[in-house]
């Protein structure tokens, strides 16, 4: 049974039984409150029949036709029938409901023939049980001046109007229940769709998960499919971390080697021109770039075991100024094709002790989007100060800047503002970097305004202590 019919079930259910017991209590008391208004209705008729003939009988110029004409007026259900009589019992006055009159007279023609079935006696036995005489005496100073009969149904709940009143109440509150059970049927096939295109949508959801898709979700109203589908966002989210770590490392990798690569080449063909002569400090310098190179393949192990949490740091002495002219160089050629310059403004020697693969990829993931994101003839410049034994490493660009609101969450994963939407990425870099510098100890952070350009700060320790 699918959740949308159960649903539906269950509300018609609760309202056929809410109304239910809700019209059963309502017919018991409007019940009760009517018979009591009958009761009191007939007293009533009762007492002014009573002083009317009374004053009547007392009265010359009132004649018998005049009185039955009067008393007519109170026949009212459950009256049917008055009769007046002198104290000897002679007749003086007889009025009948027609109600009363046609079925006295069907009673009579139901007496008559003997060959009626026992069925529509017994019917008629009923009618004439439900009905009683009520007798009163007339009386004058102490003396009976006429004997009055008034026939009644013998209870007021048995009577014409209440019957009528009873089948009124009957179909009233069938009437109410139908219309109700439709309203429920259409309140629950509304409700139970938006539930089901919920859930739907809660499966397509999960199911694009699955097969890899990118991913989005609109809030409902139900609190708890939003609480999967954030649940199901987050479990995408780590999902494509682990993945995009892995093709993001290997990225890393392919342009931190294209860095030392690009100055090897560039010096060997140097020296095949006969540009540079390969002398003890030209050769030094390709020995560097051949050990940055197998450093950084030696990192290629972090790929073998992709759901791995720790990554072990390496910790190595170098000079910072190397190691940002050398990634300066590896860039220039880059940098050159949109005309930007490229310029490290610090030349001191500080030697730190810390990760340099780490460090080297963060800052190299700075300088790839001060390139994207600095417009032709730009500037970025790279500077680099001691403080307090803290390394400060400032990345400098005159590009598009970022806005305010987007300030706290570009280092999310993923995260892309819309400014960056014009150039290709994934949204991770920015990311990594963080996490690269907080495992060394540091933090990074960043001023930036739309259309001033950014700067990014580094700040870590001179020497990392291995745990």
């Amino acid at each position: 049974m699918t959740l949308k019919r159960l649903w539906l079930i269950i509300l018609v259910l609760v309202t056929v039984i809410g109304i239910a017991v809700n019209t059963l209590i309502l017919t018991f008391l409007t019940d009760q409150n009517f018979s009591d208004y009958l009761n009191e209705s007939y007293d009533l008729h009762v007492n002014q029949i009573i002083d009317y003939t009374s004053t009547a009988l007392l009265t010359d110029n009132v004649s018998y036709e005049q009185m039955a004409i009067e008393l007519e007026a109170h026949l009212s259900d459950p009256i049917v029938g008055i009769k007046l009589y002198q104290p000897d019992g002679g007749l003086l006055v007889e009025v009948n409901s027609d109600y009363h009159t046609d079925v006295s007279m069907m009673n009579n023609m139901m007496g008559s023939h003997s060959m009626m079935g026992s069925r529509g006696m017994m019917g008629m036995v009923v009618d004439e049980t439900t009905e009683e005489v009520n007798q009163f005496e007339i009386v004058s100073e102490n003396e009976v001046i006429a004997i009055m009969n008034i026939t009644i149904h013998s209870i007021a709940e048995n009577s014409f109007v209440a019957r009528r009143f009873k089948e009124a109440l009957l179909f009233n509150s069938l009437y109410s229940i139908a219309i109700a059970i439709g309203i429920a049927i259409v309140v629950g096939v509304f409700v139970s769709y938006k539930m089901s295109q919920s859930l739907k949508d809660t499966e397509r959801l999960a199911s694009d998960i699955q097969l890899g898709k990118d991913s989005s979700y609109k809030s409902t109203s139900i609190k708890e499919v939003n609480a999967i589908r954030e649940s199901l966002m987050e479990l995408d989210g780590r999902l494509r971390l682990k993945q995009k770590t892995r093709k993001t490392l290997i990225d890393q990798l392919v342009h931190q080697t294209r860095t030392p690569l690009t100055i090897l080449q560039s010096h060997i063909e140097a020296i095949e021109d006969g540009i540079i002569d390969a002398n003890d400090k030209e050769l030094q310098v390709c020995q560097n770039q051949i050990s940055d190179i197998t450093s950084i393949i030696s990192n290629m192990s972090s790929l073998i075991d992709a759901e791995k949490e720790s990554d072990e740091l390496r910790i190595e002495t170098f000079d910072i100024g190397v190691m940002l002219k050398q990634i300066q160089q590896g860039l220039m050629a880059q940098y050159r094709k949109k005309n930007i310059e490229l310029n490290l403004s610090s030349t001191q020697i500080i030697r730190i002790t810390t990760d340099k693969y780490k460090l080297s990829q963060s800052i190299y993931n700075l300088l790839t989007n001060a390139y994207k994101y600095t417009e032709n003839n730009g500037q970025v410049k790279i500077s680099y100060i001691m403080v307090e034994q803290r390394l400060i490493i400032k990345v400098q660009d005159t590009g598009i800047g970022i806005a305010s609101k987007d300030l706290g969450k570009i280092f999310t994963a993923y995260y892309r503002s819309q400014h960056a939407l014009s150039e290709k990425g994934d949204g991770i870099g920015l990311y990594l970097v963080k996490e690269n510098i907080e495992q060394i100890g540091g933090y990074v952070n960043v001023d930036s305004k739309v259309e001033n350009g950014s700067t990014f700060t580094i700040d870590i320790p001179i020497k990392l202590e291995q745990e």
